[in-house]
């Protein structure tokens, strides 16, 4: 009897845990962005993508979290004081937002410096000096660019402003084998990717990054973080917020897509010359132990 009684207790109290489990408050989310045909792609696909926990709602008052996509949305959003998650947000203001106590993190705008050096490893394999423009609000710092590690050495190619572009990269592109350029909107806006495109091409020196605008206009691939990159990885965040109630470190995307610019690649024989191909190889590179 009291073997029967024992077990209906245990039934009993696993029903209650489940039921306390079934009725756990979902956690409502609200998108703020600009207006633009983005926005609304990666709403659904993140709605479609969340888990049952976890649901996206369209006003900010109603939502538990806020997720902001770009600077101006995540500026906005922290005045609402609520729990944020910065989607393709520059470093330099995630940063400055986490000093000042905001409860956010970002995915940072751009790639990291390792994953592009290693993008210009795998299609330049003999590359030893490699130059890397760095401006004042470039993703990457200078301190990254001296204390990097690996079997091409970086030289660091500050540059004050779009103006002193042309300059530096005619004075130091004849002793390196290729540039490497970061996402920096007050630096590399459109004239001044037309400079650093033609400056590679008269000089017969590769250009890879900063991202797929810059690879369409001419140069050689990129890492960058798509549209599915960014909802795959603010999935990842949410889940981890809502299991834990803490933001992990703001960062990068940690693995970002390539791209190739096939007729660039092909003018500069370069090892690779396919996205897919590409991508392949470099996935098989990170399996490696």
């Amino acid at each position: 009897m009291r073997s029967r009684h024992g077990r209906v207790l245990v039934f009993l109290l696993l029903l209650a845990t489940a039921g306390g489990a079934l009725s756990a408050p979902v956690q409502r989310i609200h998108v703020l962005a600009e207006p633009s045909p983005f926005k609304d792609v990666f709403v659904l696909s993140l709605a479609q993508d969340l888990p049952a926990s976890l649901r996206v709602v369209d006003e900010s008052d109603a939502a538990d979290v806020l997720v902001a996509l770009g600077d101006a949305a995540f500026t906005r959003a922290m005045a609402h004081g609520k729990p944020l998650l910065g989607v393709h947000v520059s470093r330099a203001l995630s940063e400055k937002a986490v000093r000042g106590g905001c409860q956010c993190a970002a995915i940072w705008a751009g790639v990291s410096l390792v994953n592009q050096v290693q993008l210009v490893h795998a299609m330049m394999p003999l590359a030893r000096r490699v130059g890397v423009v760095l401006g004042t609000d470039s993703v990457w710092s200078a301190e990254e660019v001296r204390g990097f590690q690996g079997p091409i050495k970086l030289e660091l190619l500050p540059v004050k402003n779009a103006r002193d572009l042309g300059d530096t990269l005619r004075e130091n592109l004849n002793h390196l084998d290729a540039i490497v350029l970061p996402v920096d909107d007050a630096l590399l806006g459109p004239d001044a990717a037309k400079l650093v495109l033609l400056t590679s091409y008269r000089q017969r020196r590769p250009v890879f990054g900063p991202d797929l605008t810059f690879v369409n206009a001419g140069s050689v691939a990129s890492y960058y973080a798509s549209g599915s990159d960014l909802v795959s990885e603010a999935v990842h965040r949410l889940r981890d917020f809502a299991d834990i109630g803490q933001w992990g470190a703001s960062a990068f995307v940690p693995r970002p897509s390539v791209v190739v610019n096939e007729h660039v690649a092909s003018s500069f024989d370069m090892h690779y010359r396919e996205s897919g191909a590409l991508q392949d190889a470099l996935q098989s590179a990170r399996e490696v132990p």
